[in-house]
């Protein structure tokens, strides 16, 4: 039920997001044209249970209107260790993640942005096995326009973990604050183009 509910908030979040693109604003009008292609990897430290973690990983998306990103990736712990109460089991958690991201004036050196990932993965404890996971984790930081190919992303967030089921770890223990830098090479076109009132004031005159 929580992941159905998610999906929808999320559904509704991207049509407001449209709808909001098409509006004329004091600054313009943009469109959601395709305007870019993007890919990388992310750098984690997070925290989990009582221990920080180190997770990597790529993704790789599109990007819409010089300032919406649609994407998918794939993450890993790339450190074992024990968790919790299960101090004789090494830990393992990977998972796979639509992405969802909003730039702010991105044709600044520096700028805002938002990001959500959602999606299914798997934690696997030692001899208990593995067990299916739900991840949601949103977070907000800066992006660094260092070249126009390549852009650094600082981010701060946190992690929620639902639908965990093995003996001796909860969904707190899974859930936690991040840090993360994120690497992303690319290439974005165009530009944005205010909306041209001429042709309405002939209109009008007419």
């Amino acid at each position: 039920m929580k992941t159905k509910s998610f999906l929808l908030f999320l559904a509704l979040f991207v049509s407001q997001l449209a709808i909001a693109q098409r509006e004329e604003t004091i600054a313009g009008e943009r469109n959601l044209g395709f305007t870019g292609v993007w890919g990388g990897s992310k750098h984690q430290l997070m925290s989990l249970g009582d221990n920080n973690a180190y997770l990597r990983g790529g993704y790789f998306g599109l990007e819409f209107g010089k300032a919406l990103f649609i994407g998918y990736g794939r993450y890993r712990t790339d450190d074992n260790f024990t968790l919790g109460a299960l101090q004789n089991q090494n830990f393992d958690m990977r998972w796979r993640v639509g992405t969802l991201g909003y730039g702010f004036q991105n044709y600044k050196a520096v700028h805002p942005m938002i990001n959500i990932d959602a999606g299914a993965g798997k934690v696997r404890i030692g001899d208990l096995g593995t067990d299916r996971i739900v991840v949601i984790q949103p977070s907000a930081g800066i992006e660094i326009n260092v070249f126009r190919w390549f852009h650094l992303g600082i981010e701060g967030g946190y992690r929620f973990v639902t639908d965990s089921d093995l003996p001796g770890i909860s969904d707190r223990d899974l859930s936690g604050a991040f840090g993360q830098a994120t690497l992303k090479f690319g290439f974005s076109w165009g530009r944005y183009h205010k909306r041209d009132h001429r042709h309405d004031d002939d209109y009008d005159r007419d």
